[in-house]
């Protein structure tokens, strides 16, 4: 892999787990203390702050060209929470009932109605997302992938299941963004996965469709974007892209020659290679995604 032409600073990045991602301007009031900060002011009778006029407020937002109005298919309708952070491991867990619907996420009181399920072997684990009921390095092909059962045994994974219940022949998959900031830097750059079958969808057909939009060799334009990220912070982001892609030959069941010729995608996401599962979210217009989770920890290798 040469190395690539210098060129001048443009967004500043963060490094951080091997990982390359754009760090967000600061806030404009994060530089002034908070000590002192104003008190919100007493309401007058019978007006209520926190329900902004519904002739002021959609207009409001539309005179400034930094904020747009979120459409409905950019709101969730389904499910209501807000997204779980998994890395902390916690979920609650529904304690009227010993039995939990399958494939939901977070888990609901068995009986509970729910738009969509998807197979439980995709979805994270719900008694510890830390450690997904999938054992995958999403380096390797589905084949190698394990279940983790409840005794700590991996075994093989059926792939011809069907993923989707009610089954469906097409599913968009996008980042799941609170979980895997790098990850929804990136597919913000390439696009969701989108598969179009005309089979139903079983579990192979997402596992393989992740595998190899992660294969694809990454762009002049991504290699550029990554070059440009040099900071202070991050002095040298080609040499963490060199760095993730000689741990992504070493792992890989390729000839060295091949595995070395060229930077992947996978690479960026530098040790976010392991499947932590898809979460069904259903929008406000009717329509519906898979949230796709990375987490940062090793997978056991199967011969």
């Amino acid at each position: 892999m040469a190395s690539r032409r210098r060129l001048p600073r443009a967004v500043p990045h963060f490094t951080g787990n091997n990982f390359i991602y754009p760090v967000r301007p600061a806030p404009f009031f994060a530089a002034y203390p908070l000590v002192g900060t104003p008190l919100l002011p007493t309401p007058l009778p019978g007006m209520n702050l926190n329900i902004p006029a519904a002739a002021a407020w959609p207009q409001h937002l539309a005179n400034h060209a930094h904020c747009r109005m979120p459409t409905a298919s950019e709101t969730p309708a389904w499910p209501s929470q807000p997204p779980i952070p998994i890395e902390e491991g916690i979920v609650e867990i529904p304690t009227d009932t010993p039995l939990w619907t399958p494939g939901v996420f977070p888990p609901k009181p068995f009986g509970t109605p729910v738009p969509i399920q998807i197979n439980p072997s995709l979805i994270p684990n719900p008694n510890n997302p830390t450690i997904p009921q999938l054992q995958w390095d999403i380096l390797h092909c589905p084949e190698q992938a394990r279940s983790y059962t409840g005794r700590s045994i991996l075994k093989k994974v059926n792939l011809k299941e069907t993923a989707v219940f009610p089954s469906t022949k097409k599913v968009w998959i996008f980042p799941h963004e609170t979980n895997c900031p790098v990850l929804g830097y990136w597919m913000r750059r390439w696009g969701p996965i989108i598969i179009d079958l005309k089979g139903d969808l079983k579990v192979l057909d997402i596992l393989d469709q992740v595998y190899k939009y992660f294969y694809v060799p990454l762009t002049d334009a991504d290699l550029d974007a990554i070059e440009a990220s040099r900071s202070v912070v991050n002095p040298k982001p080609m040499k963490l892209l060199r760095l993730a892609a000689l741990k992504r030959a070493e792992d890989a069941y390729e000839l060295p020659d091949y595995s070395t010729k060229q930077f992947r995608r996978i690479d960026v996401l530098g040790t976010f290679r392991c499947w932590g599962g898809v979460i069904p979210v259903v929008m406000l217009d009717g329509t519906w995604r898979l949230l796709l989770t990375l987490l940062p920890y090793p997978v056991p290798r199967v011969a």
